[in-house]
């Protein structure tokens, strides 16, 4: 309860600085709906650094937004106390332990939001990179929609970040049920990478567009 109570003191004090550091433009696929945050759901986004979940959590204010990260914050000691607040659950790539999943995936269960960077590290170059299958059999164990967000990553005080918000994927299109408590076959969980991947390529776009389309009439 208490690092309920100081995330959310975090994050309505934070609001003006964010509001400043991002002053963020959110599009949406399709008409605006903002549904996407409410019950259980897996998000994921593109990664540039450490912004972009600042950037996501303010996105889903005022529901807890958990992340999965690497294990580089938890090496240190102050950074893991702050990550309490937020419920980081690591991913060790070092270790390659793959305990993270259920343990996202029992968050998601709760109703609660999550978010995951499929790319597994940041960005060197603004191009999205392929994505790990991990974050599908998280959703496939939480039985929950994916929400993709991808961002400019433009992000500064005397900047302007663009976010585009998709709509929530079902991937029992994809994933056989019989598979619910074993590991989906390769060609199931390709296939869906497949879809999601092209999907997240498309907002990118469509991002584009909108920028574009912003520039020309300034």
């Amino acid at each position: 309860m208490i690092y309920e109570i100081f995330r959310v003191l975090g994050l309505i004090l934070g609001y003006p600085v964010q509001w400043l550091f991002f002053k963020k433009k959110v599009y949406y696929e399709g008409k605006k709906n903002k549904e996407w945050k409410k019950g259980g759901k897996l998000i994921i986004a593109n990664h540039y650094n450490f912004f972009d979940y600042v950037l996501d959590a303010f996105l889903a204010f005022p529901r807890k937004l958990t992340a999965v990260c690497s294990e580089i914050p938890f090496k240190s000691k102050l950074l893991r106390f702050g990550m309490k607040f937020f419920g980081a659950i690591q991913a060790n790539r070092i270790t390659r332990d793959m305990s993270f999943i259920p343990k996202c995936a029992a968050v998601v269960k709760k109703n609660q939001l999550a978010i995951i960077y499929p790319e597994g590290k940041n960005t060197p170059d603004g191009k999205i990179q392929q994505f790990k299958l991990s974050y599908l059999l998280i959703a496939h164990q939480a039985n929950a929609p994916i929400v993709p967000i991808i961002s400019d990553g433009n992000y500064g005080v005397f900047k302007r970040v663009r976010v585009i918000i998709g709509e929530p994927i079902d991937i029992s299109q994809f994933i056989s049920d019989d598979y619910e408590t074993h590991l989906p076959p390769r060609e199931q969980l390709n296939a869906a990478n497949d879809y999601i991947f092209n999907k997240v390529l498309q907002l990118r776009e469509k991002l584009e567009e909108y920028k574009l389309k912003e520039k020309r009439k300034k």
